[in-house]
């Protein structure tokens, strides 16, 4: 991060690394509750604003930045009250009306949404800065964000941390949960329509998903040669299947951006999503692979059958996907935007209202010559 900066993270995890320091970042770290009950929740996060106050005062922060407009965002606005620091509030996903935890199995009642919709309303009504993640994050809430200081640009991904590879192991890989949420289902009947076309090709499927939901997975694959549900593997380890796999296939219902299309694409590997959320700003249609209509299997299955039919297509779109990921959607960049974030955000004087800033619309998929 920028060299004139001094970070101080409030976290929970493990009490041990509390009050370590790198690179000009200071850990805060709240002791994680175990097990989880409501009770238990509700302690922490007034342990966490009562922390987080303290902090605030203490260091004098001039800026609090909240990772979601929910727990964290109430919490934001209640350090940003009582310290005076501004507030920059980031939405991650689509949680108008809860749909991404609807989308993910969750029990979603009247009263659950309402108390998405009112805590959502009220951190990004008290915000100094809204960062978005795609266009239609800014449509859910325009009400509020179209008075409101708006940026919108990737999260970090450690894009310098990935080897470009040409190794193909032959198997589609499909990284991410809930299972339902990431068009799980989707991929197994397009994968099924293709397969015996390529039966040499696997599809391997990792993420958190536990018993008995596992279970209800494996038997809705069963039928389907060569799937494999793999148990997830340290961070460190994802690059080793980015690097191995074929195509990465993602059809998601509903994504924010989509991280592992970008680790994917610094992986030199194509990439296979849906129109959805902040994946077209990731994915450069027909270049860097292809994006599918939702809930779409036959047209997943068309895309996924000409990339495995074509190695030199599939080589080509690695290599726009990796000059995409070294540019506009690399590291390096991330920080430039997180400056401009600040500056915005900063600059008084300045009128903008609405998207100020668009890091996405400088994508520029021509791989170097």
């Amino acid at each position: 991060m920028p060299e004139n900066y001094v970070f101080h993270v409030l976290v929970t995890g493990d009490i041990a690394h509390d009050g370590e320091q790198f690179a000009g970042v200071t850990l805060n770290v709240q002791q994680f509750a175990a097990p989880w009950t409501r009770l238990t929740m509700l302690r922490r996060t007034w342990v966490m604003i009562v922390r987080g106050i303290r902090m605030a005062r203490k260091e004098g922060i001039d800026v609090v930045i909240s990772y979601d407009p929910l727990t964290l965002g109430f919490i934001g606005v209640l350090v940003k009250l009582f310290s005076g620091a501004k507030l920059v509030v980031e939405v991650n996903g689509h949680i108008r009306d809860a749909k991404d935890l609807s989308l993910a199995g969750g029990k979603v009642g009247f009263l659950r949404r309402k108390l998405f919709n009112l805590v959502g309303s009220l951190s990004l009504h008290m915000a100094d800065c809204v960062k978005i993640l795609n266009r239609r994050q800014y449509e859910e809430w325009q009400t509020i964000l179209s008075r409101k200081k708006v940026v919108m640009f990737h999260d970090y991904v450690p894009t310098s941390q990935f080897v470009l590879s040409e190794r193909d192991d032959c198997y589609l890989y499909c990284l991410g949960y809930p299972f339902y949420r990431k068009g799980v289902d989707i991929l197994l009947e397009a994968f099924a329509i293709i397969q015996q076309e390529f039966p040499d090709i696997r599809l391997v499927i990792m993420g958190h998903c536990r018993e008995p939901e596992l279970s209800r997975w494996k038997a809705r694959a069963r039928g389907i040669a060569n799937v494999e549900f793999h148990k997830p593997v340290p961070y460190d380890e994802v690059a080793d299947y980015l690097g191995t796999c074929t195509v990465l296939a993602v059809p998601s219902r509903s994504e924010g951006m989509g991280r592992v299309f970008i680790e994917a694409m610094a992986s030199g590997k194509p990439c296979v999503g849906t129109r959805v959320g902040g994946i077209p700003n990731v994915i450069a249609d027909g270049r860097s692979g292809f994006l599918v209509n939702p809930e779409d299997p036959q047209d997943l299955a068309d895309k996924l059958r000409i990339l495995l039919a074509d190695k030199s297509l599939r080589q080509r779109m690695g290599k726009v996907g990796r000059h995409i990921a070294e540019t506009t959607l690399s590291d390096r960049q991330y920080v430039l935007n997180f400056q401009k974030m600040m500056d915005i955000l900063l600059d008084d004087s300045s009128p903008c209202r609405g998207i100020c800033f668009n890091g996405f619309a400088q994508v520029d998929s021509r791989p170097d010559r």
